[in-house]
């Protein structure tokens, strides 16, 4: 008895030390933070570069030249700066070719920073009241390919499409504070109609080499539909899809990277942009709705 009660003692006594050595340890080791919370950032409204239209899943923090990680948005972030004023960079990330697993930097945005302004333990909100406020690099090349606005249509059905574009202003997508958006494309398959296929007027170069070029978008739609390039090489053409969209059934923003096909065709001399769509629904009519194509590049 005397043994077990010397053992018992003994083990307390060594755990409460070492809860006191963790205890040391954790003061002398951990460093203060600062909260950062964000919920959202959007894009600065430029009617030379289309619509503000942006859909930013995600930030990459750094600060005082350390990466502190990729955060979902929104996000309550703890940043152990060793200035609770540092200065802080969030690089926006977006959800690319659809695919919510798929989170990548957008390089054509430009970061967003300012000085955190806060103290140890607090939280800092960016901004208050309103969202964070982004804009298109200088530097970035932003072609509007179709945003149903003008007399015509840049994307014109192929001759194997079963029907034809219809410009609607009844379920037309929702523009951003400040911005108007009379019309956005529509497509209504019926039953007996079943292929849809619009391939853009004009051809476009863009820069191979593995250069980032995305294709962005708004769209809803209750089938699927693909989107894809037509590489123009000398003696022939070259029709290659990059992904395929699923049904959705709110107006949504796609960041379409169009990088593998075009690096692809080295030979190409320009590319035209494509898009299709097969009715799923035997009995019934399917629609899609898209608007605000832009290309942006280096």
């Amino acid at each position: 008895m005397r043994v077990t009660r010397h053992f018992f003692g003994w083990v307390h006594g060594a755990a409460l030390a070492l809860g006191v050595l963790a205890v040391g340890c954790d003061r002398n080791e951990a460093k203060p933070v600062v909260y950062l919370e964000i919920d959202s950032l959007t894009l600065q409204p430029d009617a030379s570069r289309g619509t503000s239209s942006a859909h930013v899943r995600s930030v990459w923090v750094e600060s005082e030249g350390t990466y502190f990680g990729v955060f979902p948005l929104p996000a309550r972030i703890p940043l152990p700066v060793s200035n609770p004023n540092a200065r802080v960079r969030l690089y926006p990330g977006v959800e690319v070719n659809g695919i919510s697993s798929f989170q990548a930097q957008y390089e054509f945005y430009q970061p967003y920073e300012r000085e955190l302004g806060g103290t140890y333990g607090a939280t800092v909100k960016w901004p208050p009241a309103t969202p964070a406020v982004l804009a298109y690099e200088p530097w970035a090349n932003v072609v509007i390919v179709e945003d149903f606005e003008a007399a015509g249509i840049q994307l014109a059905p192929s001759p194997r499409s079963d029907t034809v574009w219809t410009r609607t202003s009844a379920e037309r997508f929702p523009p951003p504070m400040g911005e108007s958006n009379s019309s956005s494309g529509m497509v209504i398959m019926r039953p007996g109609q079943q292929i849809f296929e619009a391939i853009t007027q004009l051809a476009y170069d863009l820069p191979g080499g593995g250069k980032n070029v995305y294709l962005e978008f708004n769209y809803k739609s209750t089938m699927p539909f693909s989107i894809g390039v037509i590489a123009n090489q000398p003696g022939q053409t070259t029709q290659q899809p990059t992904v395929t969209f699923r049904d959705k059934k709110t107006w949504s923003k796609a960041y379409v990277n169009l990088v593998t096909e075009v690096s692809g065709f080295p030979n190409a001399t320009d590319f035209n942009l494509y898009l299709g769509a097969v009715r799923t629904r035997p009995d019934m009519a399917d629609t899609l709705w898209v608007d605000n194509l832009k290309l942006v590049y280096r």
